[in-house]
């Protein structure tokens, strides 16, 4: 049996939790319940639980206290948060905690019953075979939308029903099917992403418990683009599936303990006749969820509203170049400017939709990644990574800012790569200088040393020095003689040779010239 402690400050609430679930069939035992936090630390101490399920403000000692000295007692201590509190700091600290999931108040059986079987399953006891059952629909489920998203993409035909069948267990008959995208959006996503795929995960577990009361047979998963529902339906209203959704919307918005500002948007597609006709009602609420980027609404339905598809976004080819340009010299500024540039040419554009600024984005990126290429090699996940914090973006500003920062990130990335591989030859260069100083030394000596053209050479050391070759010579050389000087055992004529001038009038003027005084009266004035 897996041990469970309950801490609540309302004894209503632990009884509730008590009655909820027949928790010995799923192989739990309720070994202390507390009213506090200090009491709740006490029962860890004592029972050694494997489960803690906790309030999130409690007397004595809250919620987050609670874990954090809970962990210290316990490492390997598994925990469920439970809030009525609207507080994201309270929620994301219990996140940095490493809390397993959470519960918003007033609790529901089937999700304190499934997360129970995962946290059972995630601690190697054998799974119920429910649980077993469960994963495996979900995941011919997730199969089967993952091929329907391929239909939608290539604009071809999907399965037959009969196929559907076949290859995923999924039983169609007379009716019409309906593809429908859940996109939950919160500002600063990428700064939360544990919290963000928890939220996306209840918002799954959401869609299908309330598709489910929708009707029999029915798909859904979850994908950057957000939660794609397939519906197969048997004389249901437009109505119904309207009442069904904004039902998931206002569950997925309850959420509001993790994030404060989250918003769903709830995009349908065209009712079709025929499974085969699927793809293009997904297609057509997947334009319609990219036009949230233009018009935040919580309904768009492509029945009412039909997607503008024929309406695309093409960069003029000169401002293109100019995002290579400016991403080839590894110039963050100048590519913050053209880019805000072309973002300003787009916004006033007539009949401006989401996937018009979808074009635009990936566009600017292509330029940028084919610009930076030309001067380093570009982060593979690059392209991947941005993609999907493309989906992540709430309007047209955040699109904008994802570019300029990721792009000026990477940019900054490969000048920072490129400076280092060009002041390497150039520390070797300057080794092979102070070896070689006392010598008949040539600007070709040293490039050839180091590898490098000539006139490449030169033109790099002057970047990377702030001198050209034979200043920095003179000037090493110099210091050498004066060095060399303060010595009594040599002559002037030593030292001259000595830091490879064999013509004792030049080094002499040279020195003056450089000191201001002659070898001799340095060497009174400092000896």
């Amino acid at each position: 049996m897996l041990k469970v402690v309950l801490a609540d400050d309302e004894n209503k609430v632990i009884l509730l939790m008590q009655k909820l679930i027949d928790w010995q069939s799923l192989g739990y035992e309720i070994v202390g319940t507390a009213n506090d936090g200090l009491r709740a630390l006490e029962l860890v101490r004592e029972q050694q639980p494997h489960l803690l399920i906790t309030d999130i403000r409690m007397p004595g000692c809250d919620g987050i206290e609670l874990i954090r000295r809970s962990k210290e007692l316990q490492p390997q201590l598994h925990f469920i948060v439970i809030s009525g509190y609207r507080q994201f700091e309270y929620a994301q600290s219990a996140l940095k905690y490493g809390v397993e999931d959470y519960l918003l108040k007033p609790l529901k059986q089937e999700e304190l019953h499934g997360i129970l079987l995962r946290i059972k399953d995630k601690l190697g006891e054998q799974a119920e075979i429910e649980f077993r059952l469960q994963k495996s629909a979900e995941r011919q489920q997730e199969l089967f939308m993952s091929a329907l998203w391929q239909a939608a993409e290539q604009q071809r035909p999907f399965v037959s029903a009969k196929q559907a069948e076949a290859e995923y267990g999924l039983h169609f008959g007379e009716g019409s099917y309906l593809s429908l995208l859940v996109k939950p959006d919160i500002s600063n996503a990428a700064q939360y992403l544990d919290g963000y795929r928890i939220m996306m995960r209840h918002a799954l577990e959401i869609v299908r418990h309330e598709a489910a009361q929708l009707t029999e047979t029915y798909a859904a998963a979850a994908g950057k683009e957000g939660i794609a529902v397939l519906l197969y339906l048997q004389g249901q209203q437009t109505v119904d599936v309207k009442r069904c959704f904004t039902k998931i919307r206002n569950e997925i918005e309850k959420q509001r303990d993790l994030f404060w500002d989250i918003r769903s948007t709830v995009c349908a597609g065209s009712r079709r006749p025929c499974l085969e006709q699927a793809g293009e009602s997904l297609r057509e609420a997947l334009w319609l969820c990219r036009d949230r980027l233009c018009r935040a609404q919580p309904w768009r339905d492509a029945e009412n509203d039909p997607p503008a598809f024929a309406d695309r976004y093409q960069m003029d080819a000169a401002q293109k170049k100019r995002l290579q340009e400016a991403a080839e010299y590894l110039d963050t500024k100048r590519f913050s400017q053209e880019l805000e540039e072309s973002y300003r040419c787009l916004l006033p554009l007539n009949r401006l939709n989401g996937q018009m600024i979808e074009d635009w984005f990936h566009q600017a990126l292509e330029a940028a990644i084919y610009g930076m290429q030309q001067s380093g090699q570009v982060e593979a996940r690059l392209a991947q990574g941005i993609e999907e914090d493309f989906w992540r973006c709430t309007g047209a500003q955040d699109v904008f800012r994802l570019l300029r920062q990721t792009v000026g990130q990477e940019i900054d990335r490969l000048s920072r790569e490129k400076s280092l591989q060009e002041s390497r030859p150039i520390t070797e260069a300057k080794r092979y200088i102070q070896q070689h100083y006392s010598e008949a030394l040539r600007l070709e000596d040293v490039s050839g040393a180091v590898g490098f053209n000539a006139t490449y050479f030169s033109a790099l050391f002057k970047k990377e020095t702030g001198q050209n070759f034979m200043d920095y010579l003179t000037e090493l050389r110099i210091n050498e003689a004066k060095a060399l000087l303060c010595q009594e055992t040599l002559t002037v004529q030593d030292v001259a040779e000595a830091v490879g001038y064999r013509d004792l009038k030049y080094f002499s003027r040279l020195f003056k010239k450089i000191t201001g005084v002659s070898p001799s009266d340095y060497r009174k004035l400092y000896r």
